[in-house]
């Protein structure tokens, strides 16, 4: 039975703001946003008596990170500078029913407003969102404390817990629910048909025609999913675009809960054992492999102990190869490698990026030193390319064949396509020669999406059958997850800067230079070195010891949240999006746990500093406030202190500096 309570309601509406012309100056001055609404209305609610837009007093709203200037004369300079920051956003509300007698017109007044960002492209008139309830691992008396409690309870119709914001009513029950081990690594659970509430929380049960609840994983690679769910920090609800939704729940099966013991059980009978015995004399790193054999070490162990002596060929093979580099430069870069993406390694010229890559590569087996490999593909950029044929090649119709670019970069991705089973590793020498996002277009595009869905198109599908070489070169190439982008640049007057399309796809690893006076170690010969040879794609996974890894913290987002603000406040192209979230705690899950590496807290600040602080670029009067003076802390500064407990932020202070003096030298940063 539906109705219309009056006051404050107990669920949340998430909307937008359609255009400037929905922004009124009200007579007592302030500003309000009218907000059109992409949720449905609970059953329980009469929308037919509610208007179709939501009201929001921007200066009531204090989590929206913008306060309208109310002592401004110009009212269209404020709805500018309004609309410019809500015009990519949604806004998520708790809304207020209220009757206006004299009017008889009820009204819907947006309160508690809090604003997260749109992905780019969208069109919000499109998007519905749908509300599913979201547990995770908490230790309360009425939930559970693990994912295989969390399924026995809720195939059996137990509760699971409360859920704040949602309504009781029976016919309220979600499509769906999620657990949440991180945020990279998530189960939605659907075919739900009705709820049950009861003063310790909700319990949820299937149709009852006999179906059952089933199951579906979200992992790190589901990166539809991931990129548009939307989470407010301390709320049991998120919201998913229906559309991601119904794809889901179409992937979704029957299952059967397994237990952490039969879990590891499992593992353990499925994960080799390796003996690893190293002589420390001659290494470089300081790594403890004591007792590392199949009898004295636990699966855990075995992950560890494959990490790492990767991690020591590597290094050796780089001091093999006349490139001496900070150990923490490796264990970065590596694990830049795993997270996928691409890889930019930036330094000065001379100072051995490509080779860096060479030496990476032949630790993996893909080449040896004396001989040239398909599996490595060095691409020398041009500065005249403008498109991705100048890459990739074209379509001649006049000859009917397909021309494939110099560059070999096409028949190596063909070769990758046919033996996904072996790494391969492309390589952009002085990537930024020409500019990025216009010859590298198709690829930004796809390296967002997960390996199973990344396709390059060649040309035009309804050419093929003109083309003589149509079954040499077809008309797309699947871009597998055995394929590794590597870009090399330097930063001189002649290379263009990235933009942030290409920033928020990279890790930007800047290369240190160890003291030229340094003492290096002697690297044994390669025949006295057993260095890894044509590792797998599958080894190559498996050195991530993801059961040993943590993700990231709530103080961890909530420093990301206070950088986001920071900088979303002085302009709203710049922030830290949900994609960057989800790839640094990545970094981090990826990260080696070696003696000698880098710890959590030092790749924390590298990820600032590779996936953020990057994209800080302006004018004197923009970021003025943001970087600070020799004399005065800036806005960033500040919270590096105030979340000390994370990490020192060496690295981001450095950058912060610079970017400081830049701003006194030039009038704007680099």
């Amino acid at each position: 039975m539906t109705s219309i309570e009056e006051g404050k309601q107990s669920f949340k509406m998430v909307g937008y703001l359609a255009s400037r012309d929905d922004l009124i100056i009200l007579n007592s001055g302030r500003l309000m946003a009218r907000l059109y609404p992409c949720t449905d209305w609970p059953e329980s609610v009469d929308f037919t008596r509610l208007p179709s837009q939501m009201n929001c007093i921007i200066n009531n709203n204090f989590r929206i990170g913008f306060k309208d200037d109310e002592s401004n004369p110009d009212a269209e300079q404020r709805k500018d500078s309004a609309f410019n920051y809500f015009k990519d956003k949604w806004l998520i509300t708790t809304p207020n029913f209220s009757y206006n007698d004299e009017q008889e017109k009820m009204y819907v007044n947006a309160y508690d407003v809090e604003v997260l960002p749109q992905n780019p492209d969208t069109e919000p008139s499109q998007v519905k969102f749908i509300r599913i309830p979201s547990f995770e691992a908490v230790r309360e008396y009425n939930r559970p404390t693990n994912q295989y409690n969390f399924e026995e309870a809720l195939l059996n119709g137990k509760v699971l817990g409360s859920v704040s914001p949602w309504l009781p009513d029976e016919s309220e029950a979600p499509e769906g629910v999620i657990w949440r081990n991180s945020d990279i690594d998530m189960s939605f659970y659907t075919s739900i048909d009705y709820q049950e509430k009861t003063a310790r929380g909700f319990a949820y049960f299937p149709k009852k025609n006999g179906e059952k609840i089933k199951r579906v994983s979200v992992t790190v690679n589901d990166t539809d999913w991931l990129s548009n769910l939307l989470t407010l920090q301390g709320e049991d609800v998120v919201y998913m675009p229906q559309d991601i939704v119904l794809k889901y729940e179409k992937r979704a099966t029957a299952f059967i809960p397994q237990s952490k013991v039969e879990s590891e059980e499992t593992l353990s009978e499925t994960v080799p054992q390796n003996e690893i015995k190293e002589d420390k004399s001659k290494l470089a790193i300081n790594i403890d492999n004591d007792d590392a054999t199949a009898d004295s070490k636990e699966t855990k162990g075995s992950y560890n102990s494959k990490q790492t002596k990767f991690i020591q060929h590597f290094f050796n093979q780089t001091q093999r190869m006349g490139l001496h580099y900070d150990v923490k430069d490796l264990v970065n870069f590596h694990t830049a490698m795993e997270c996928e993406g691409l890889v930019i390694l930036s330094g000065l010229s001379g100072t051995g990026k490509s080779k860096l890559v060479s030496a990476y590569a032949t630790t993996l087996g893909l080449v040896d030193p004396k001989t040239v490999s398909s599996r490595l593909c060095f691409v020398p950029v041009r500065p005249f390319w403008a498109d991705d044929s100048d890459l990739l090649g074209y379509a001649d119709m006049v000859n009917s064949v397909y021309r494939s670019g110099d560059s070999q970069l096409v028949d190596t991705l063909l070769a990758s396509e046919k033996d996904p089973e072996h790494l391969y590793i492309v390589v952009f020498d002085e990537m930024n020669l020409a500019r990025v996002e216009h010859y590298f277009s198709q690829f930004l595009s796809v390296l967002e999406l997960s390996s199973d869905s990344r396709y390059i198109q060649l040309y035009n599908p309804q050419l093929g059958s003109r083309l003589y070489n149509q079954d040499a070169y077809p008309a797309r190439i699947r871009i597998g997850g055995n394929v590794r982008f590597v870009g090399t640049v330097n930063t001189d007057e002649s290379t263009f800067q990235f933009s942030d399309k290409v920033l928020d796809r990279s890790n930007v690893i800047s290369l240190h230079i160890v003291p030229f006076n340094q003492k290096f170690p002697t690297i044994p010969t390669l025949d006295n070195d057993n260095t890894v040879e044509n590792m797998s794609t599958d080894d190559y996974m498996s050195l991530v010891d993801k059961s040993s890894s943590t993700e990231m913290t709530q103080n961890e987002k909530s420093f990301l949240w206070d950088i986001h603000c920071a900088l979303n406040a002085k302009d709203r192209n710049l922030g830290i999006g949900w994609r960057i979230v989800q790839q640094i705690e990545n970094f981090l899950i990826c990260l080696p746990n070696i003696d000698g590496g880098m710890t959590r807290g030092e790749a924390f600040d590298l990820q600032l500093v590779q996936r953020v602080l990057t994209k800080v670029r302006g004018s004197e009067e923009l970021l003025r406030d943001l970087v600070g003076t020799d004399e005065v802390d800036g806005d960033l500064v500040k919270i590096f202190d105030r979340y000390g407990v994370i990490s020192e932020f060496t690295e981001s202070r450095q950058m912060i500096a610079q970017k400081s003096r830049e701003l006194n030298l030039y009038g704007f940063t680099m």
